[in-house]
């Protein structure tokens, strides 16, 4: 994709907006690694095990989600979040809205 223009008050927007998708993926993730805790807690899962997930975790979603957000266009790291679900349409100003719905359509399309 080509690499847009914005204003200076839509760069802000959308490093806001990559801020709240950047936590509520990290949220989702960690919500994951949580049932993992509680399985160690009622002794599902040895302590061992529960190091081994943590590990795995870290390595593995939480550095990927890192690397989206911090290494993305500030268009890319809104898009793909509205697309996955984790940013509302609503949520993003129209002027906003109307730049980003085709890269939205891009994450969104199987094609």
């Amino acid at each position: 994709m080509e690499n847009m223009k914005f204003t200076k008050s839509q760069k802000k927007k959308l490093r806001e907006l990559a801020g709240i998708a950047n936590k509520r993926e990290l949220d989702r993730e960690m919500e994951k690694l949580y049932q993992h805790f509680e399985n160690w807690r009622s002794g599902k899962v040895s302590c061992f095990e529960l190091s081994d997930l943590i590990h795995t975790f870290h390595q593995g979603a939480s550095r990927e989600i890192w690397k989206i957000y911090a290494y993305s266009d500030p268009d890319t790291a809104v898009s793909r979040p509205v697309a996955l679900g984790l940013l509302k349409k609503e949520e993003i100003p129209k002027d906003l809205l109307d730049i980003l719905d085709s890269k939205i359509g891009f994450f969104t399309d199987p094609d």
